[in-house]
């Protein structure tokens, strides 16, 4: 529900479409009326809410202790690099699909190897579509 929102929020609201703007690029935001200092707080404000909202989602589910964040932290570069980076939806179905394979991957191998599958599904991804699965080739 919350990355719905978030992105109905990116895709058809004025502030987020300033968002996309200035994170394409921020001088032809800027020449077109964007007030790219306060796109840049909303934007700070957006993924520090979203991050928040994450920690308060995992709290039930895992102890809290200073690094609890790291494995999250790498499966979330993972995903997004998998999805396509700047592919919002790329990014969402990517996640999708390594939650998928880790879990799947429990049912035949022990569950310790169960992050090693999802890190070698990344790094095939990696070598046949160097641009992720949902992303365009800058080329």
């Amino acid at each position: 529900m919350l990355t719905a929102v978030t992105y109905l929020f990116l895709i058809y609201t004025d502030a987020g479409r300033a968002i996309r703007a200035t994170a394409q690029d921020r001088e032809a935001a800027a020449l077109m009326g964007v007030q790219i200092h306060r796109i840049n707080m909303l934007a700070f404000a957006l993924g520090t809410a979203l991050a928040g909202m994450a920690g308060v989602l995992l709290t039930p589910v895992f102890y809290v202790y200073p690094y609890v964040g790291r494995v999250f932290l790498v499966k979330a570069f993972v995903v997004v690099v998998l999805g396509g980076m700047g592919s919002i939806l790329g990014a969402w179905l990517g996640g999708l699909l390594f939650g998928v394979v880790e879990s799947g991957a429990s049912l035949f191998i022990p569950s310790g190897y169960r992050d090693a599958v999802g890190l070698v599904v990344f790094l095939l991804v990696l070598l046949f579509k160097p641009s992720g699965l949902f992303g365009r080739s800058r080329v």
